[in-house]
């Protein structure tokens, strides 16, 4: 059960579930405090680095809101405040929130900080880890039957119909647990929607062009028959 609290100290702004954290402070965002307390079990390179952490019963992912594309040129990372509903650690943390309450497969929240700086802001996101569980380019360097990704497109199709937009569906941030269960990650930027074919159809068109682009790049076993399979889980 989530007891989510607000706490702020000068430009510091938090929001977090008291049942992981009893009290909040900018070292908790910091990948240094968790090193001095030899919490660190791993991390994750791409745009910037992801890191996992232990903390009391809690495995945790902390991650650093960065910019993408040619703006990343311009600011590293820091946004527009336009509102603390609106920023990205916080949005992100509320539509997780709510879509644990419609019972779908993603992490749960556990803290997110908002650093103001004037007219711009910095935000940090901890979630709670999937146990045991590998994204889709780990999970298809060996082949899977037909049955695995019907699945995988029923799962795609209860968010749609719930009216969930996410931003980024690639398969990178679809995982699969050791149960065989699959959730998605990474819910920055992501919208609960009126339900229509065009973003719906938008969102599968890029799906299916992260499944073509990772055949190249890492020869994940999958093909057109395996989109055809995937497609009729979704229809179903």
């Amino acid at each position: 059960m989530m007891e989510v609290l607000n706490k702020q100290e000068g430009h510091y702004f938090w929001q977090y579930d008291r049942s992981c954290f009893e009290e909040m402070s900018s070292s908790i965002f910091e990948a240094d405090y968790w090193k001095e307390k030899n919490a660190i079990t791993g991390q994750e390179s791409g745009r910037g680095t992801t890191w996992f952490l232990k903390h009391k019963d809690h495995e945790l992912v902390l991650r650093h809101y960065l910019r993408g594309g040619f703006i990343r040129h311009l600011s590293h990372d820091r946004y527009i405040f336009t509102g603390m509903k609106n920023t990205r650690s916080i949005a992100e943390f509320d539509i997780l929130t709510k879509l644990l309450e419609k019972k779908l497969p993603v992490p749960k929240p556990a803290a997110t900080q908002v650093i103001k700086h004037g007219l711009f802001y910095e935000a940090d996101l901890l979630t709670h880890k999937i146990p045991s569980a590998q994204d889709l380019v780990q999970v298809l360097q060996h082949t899977q039957a037909k049955e695995f990704f019907q699945e995988l497109g029923s799962v795609i199709a209860k968010f749609h119909q719930l009216g969930v937009f996410h931003a980024d569906m690639n398969i990178q941030n679809i995982l699969q647990d050791n149960q065989g269960k699959f959730w998605l990650i990474d819910f920055d930027r992501a919208q609960i929607l009126t339900p229509h074919a065009k973003w719906q159809q938008a969102t599968l068109n890029r799906l299916k062009r992260s499944f073509e682009k990772e055949r190249g790049r890492f020869d994940i076993r999958w093909d057109d028959k395996d989109w055809d399979a995937f497609m009729k889980g979704y229809k179903l």
